[in-house]
């Protein structure tokens, strides 16, 4: 059974932060998040999400209404392509994700994926969508399963 200093469970902006924290401060550390990505609702389907379709609505709203005032003339009709502005905003998604794997990785966390739950005040089940269930050991236990429990 691995053991450990602290234990995280849930991998969004709180959960990811305390155990990068942790790891600093010489802890061994574990993150367990259910999801095949890290970074929670925020990171995902979110914040960081919803903020890139917005930047990318803003670019259009810019380029209709403001960008004569500037004498930029772009002629013809301005169209939005829906499909590239979710690719892009997908792009953002992932690379945000990817740097939260890094740093994971970079503070040597190590990353459980699967739904934790308590055995007892020590021990957490963690059961994965796909493979084998597995218990682990934490001295000290940080629950961040913010929005989604």
């Amino acid at each position: 059974m691995n053991q450990y200093d602290v234990a995280v469970i849930g991998s969004g902006p709180g959960g990811y932060v305390a155990a990068i924290r942790c790891a600093q401060l010489g802890m061994k550390t574990a993150i367990i998040e259910k999801y095949s990505t890290l970074g929670g609702t925020c990171l995902n389907v979110g914040c960081i999400p919803s903020k890139a379709l917005l930047d990318s609505s803003h670019h259009y709203e810019e380029a209709v209404k403001h960008f004569e005032d500037h004498g930029i003339e772009i002629p013809g009709e301005i169209k939005i392509n829906l499909e590239k502005m979710i690719a892009r905003k997908q792009a953002v998604v992932d690379q945000t994700t990817k740097g939260i794997q890094f740093l994971m990785d970079k503070n040597k966390i190590d990353v459980f994926e699967g739904k934790g739950s308590f055995k007892d005040s020590t021990h957490i089940a963690i059961e994965p969508s796909k493979g084998q269930p597995q218990t682990i050991e934490a001295k000290n236990i940080i629950i961040a399963t913010g929005s989604k429990p």
